[in-house]
């Protein structure tokens, strides 16, 4: 029976110090590098984009090309959208959030000085063929083509998403923490 019990009593005390949190809990912090899984959705709850290969299959995104994967960033390195950098902050591994980003938070707001009028030769002398919808590469960065007359095509180099509020479910997945 004493063996029992102390088997018992160690097993206790070997349990409670693997599990024993010490104030030693991973959250994320600036600088940290965490990959989280998510579901970008517009206020209609439409999917405009997601990590996770059965949700874009359901909201019509799949693309066989690309990999469906967790997102990888380094917090507050300003490779996120200032309203996901900060609303990953302080989360756990497994913990859940929705993010609901304004457009100050996300894509800023739609500017109608980003629409720029370029003559139609210069795309066709590059061999683009002008299409609504088309997104093409310039020196400036991509834009998509948004109206065609005969003489020239309207180039809006507007984030798609800009002006949008947007909502982002959230569930981190790893934290690699930031050397100090």
């Amino acid at each position: 029976m004493k063996k029992i019990c102390l088997l018992l009593i160690l097993s206790i005390i070997a349990f409670s110090s693997g599990c024993a949190d010490n104030g030693q809990s991973e959250i994320v912090e600036k600088g940290d590098n965490i990959s989280v899984n998510y579901v970008g959705k517009y206020d209609n709850g439409t999917v405009f984009d997601t990590s996770w290969i059965n949700v874009s299959k359901e909201a019509g995104l799949y693309d066989a090309s690309r990999n469906y994967e967790p997102l990888s960033f380094v917090v507050g390195a300003g490779q996120m959208i200032s309203g996901f950098d900060n609303g990953v902050l302080n989360m756990t591994i497994g913990e859940k959030k929705t993010l609901k980003l304004s457009p100050d938070e996300a894509y800023g707001e739609y500017k109608k000085e980003y629409l720029i009028p370029v003559p139609r030769s210069d795309l066709e002398n590059n061999s683009i063929v002008p299409e609504i919808g088309k997104q093409v590469g310039t020196l400036m960065g991509v834009a998509t083509i948004v109206d065609i007359t005969d003489t020239n095509v309207t180039l809006d180099f507007n984030s798609p998403l800009a002006g949008k509020n947007l909502t982002f479910d959230v569930e981190v997945v790893s934290i690699e923490k930031a050397s100090k």
